[in-house]
């Protein structure tokens, strides 16, 4: 064993006394004695933050506004005598009397924070049991026409605002409120109130607490561009409206009135309230033929066309409205102009622009084909009976020389070379009126325009343009249809993915899916834009074939 040298023993002592006789760091204790936080909680919800506090103007008194129930809408009574405060302090500050644990807050009691320097702050704390006086929510239901509309509530502080579209009458409207089941109401529950001006509101808690509210019709902000505020007018199924499977294949609007065509030979023409879908009458029809076909243009005056297979008539009259006597406008023989190598029929689809007593373009397509057939009309004359050929060239698809039996052509103004927009089983495209090839077309995607895609119109609305579209979203049997609302303003948005960020500032709205009874094998149906005598409204309408009619309002108007 090694032995320890006396010199190495006595240098460790030395060592070991000095060390021991060095002073303790002296310990400095925190001055701070703020509450930085305080809250309130009930057994059993951990540190759930149940009721906040309010603080006094000089943060020397805590008030706590504790719900008479908790839930707020139950009847679990909440017990003063049983609430745990909760706080966050400075670390080796005193809290008197301790907190976390339940207390008495039934009375004011002084809450004090002793710093580890001994600083002593006080607080009163204060609580007490309150009513529930708020609205959570409200609405107004009224009727327009037939149809039950409703408005929801912008709930600002005291204020319950409506925001009513001009025009609107809600002097008898009904009122629904949503308040704590232990509050009251000074207008009951399903009152009817004339909103016509300001109305007082008193929610009285069960503590007899009192808020007033002031219900308020309010005219919403009207818009430089587009579409604001929007609401469903009516939706009526095939059976609602006396459909017959497989006949409804399109329809038109005049003035109060929607128009539909049965393609049974001969054709019938139904009327309609567009307000509400009411049936009006059958109109009196000048032939005695299939008419796949009714369209109307700017002005609501209506065009009813027969349907001209090669070789056959293509007669097209015009009403002024749904009480006038017919005036036949087009009558020709369909002999196959441009070499129509397929079906090559005409009048399965016809669009307009423009005002027909005035400056218009009318177009439709020959089934299978690449032609689509244009006639014009200029100062209320129409220019060409025989129709200017016009030959799409850019055909894309599974059939690239020709377009379906059902091809949409809309012209986008009156002009001779007015550009059009091309809708068929392939593709949706904007079209050069000179050179006809394509200018832009939507993004070839399911999430764009459907599985299949089938009828179009085309409006210019509050310094916007806009293209509705037809799209079927289930296959084979195409009885699932969309009506969606494309901005196509602006070329460029035109062929934007739907995974785009700007995608919806492109395709602004599309409805639920709108179902019908039976099978819809040839994907056929039609969709109408038109506007209100103001031109403050803009209504799009859609029919599916065997589905029914459903009917969207677009405003100017946003809150």
């Amino acid at each position: 064993m090694k032995k320890l040298s006396l010199s190495f023993i006595v240098t460790a002592l030395v060592c070991l006394m000095l060390n021991s006789c060095k002073k303790a760091e002296e310990v400095i204790h925190n001055t701070s004695n703020e509450l930085a936080d305080v809250y309130g909680t009930l057994e059993g919800k951990g540190s759930s933050r149940l009721f906040e506090p309010r603080y006094s103007a000089n943060k020397d008194t805590i008030y706590f506004d504790i719900p008479y129930y908790y839930p707020a809408n139950s009847d679990n009574e909440v017990d003063l005598s049983k609430i745990i405060l909760r706080s966050t302090v400075p670390s080796d500050a005193i809290v008197t009397p301790a907190l976390g644990i339940i207390q008495n807050v039934s009375k004011p009691f002084t809450l004090k924070i002793t710093s580890g320097s001994g600083e002593i702050r006080s607080f009163v704390v204060v609580s007490k049991k309150v009513g529930d006086v708020s609205i959570t929510n409200s609405n107004i239901k009224y009727q327009a026409g037939s149809s039950s509309q409703s408005v929801e509530a912008v709930i600002k502080d005291a204020d319950i605002l409506f925001y009513i579209l001009p025009g609107t009458d809600v002097t008898s409207a009904t009122l629904n409120l949503s308040i704590n089941k232990h509050s009251s109401s000074s207008i009951a529950n399903g009152s009817t109130i004339n909103l016509s001006q300001n109305i007082p509101l008193t929610i009285t808690g069960i503590d007899g607490s009192k808020k007033i509210y002031t219900l308020k019709a309010t005219e919403p902000v009207k818009l430089d561009y587009g579409v604001g505020i929007n609401r469903r007018l009516w939706s009526k199924s095939a059976a609602e409206l006396g459909f017959t499977t497989n006949m409804e294949t399109s329809f038109a609007i005049s003035g109060n009135y929607l128009v539909t065509s049965l393609r049974t030979s001969p054709a019938k023409y139904r009327v309609f309230n567009r307000f509400t879908g009411a049936y009006v009458k059958d109109m009196a029809l000048p032939y005695t033929v299939l008419s796949f076909q009714v369209a109307h243009d700017a002005s609501g005056h209506l065009l009813g066309a027969t349907y001209g297979a090669k070789s056959g008539k293509f007669i097209a009259y015009k009403w002024s409205d749904i009480d006038a006597v017919p005036v036949k406008l087009i009558d020709w023989t369909n002999n196959n102009p441009g070499a129509v190598t397929g079906d090559g029929g005409v009048g399965r689809r016809v669009n307009i622009y423009g005002d027909l007593n005035t400056n218009a373009v009318i177009m439709s397509t020959a089934g299978q084909s690449s032609v689509i057939y244009k006639w014009r009309v200029q100062n209320g004359i129409l220019l060409n009976n025989t129709p200017e050929v016009v030959r799409y060239l850019s055909v894309t698809g599974g059939a690239a020389s020709f377009m379906g039996y059902n091809a949409d052509a809309q012209p986008t103004s009156a002009d001779a070379n007015a550009n059009y927009f091309i809708n068929y089983q392939f593709e949706i495209g904007l079209v050069n009126g000179v050179t006809n090839e394509r200018i832009i077309g939507f993004a070839n995607e399911t999430d764009v325009f459907g599985i299949f895609h089938f009828a179009t119109d085309y409006i210019e609305f509050n310094n916007a343009k806009y293209l509705a579209v037809q799209k079927f979203v289930k296959s084979f049997s195409y009885n699932n249809a969309v009506m969606s609302l494309f901005d196509v303003t602006e070329n460029s948005k035109i062929s934007l993915s739907a995974t785009d960020p700007r995608y919806p500032t492109f395709n602004i709205y599309n409805s639920e899916e709108f179902l019908g009874a039976n099978a819809n094998v040839n994907g056929t149906g039609d969709i109408c834009i038109t506007l209100s005598p103001d031109k403050e409204r803009m209504q799009v309408y859609m029919l599916l074939t065997n589905g029914g009619i459903i009917a969207h309002e677009f405003t100017k108007y946003t809150p």
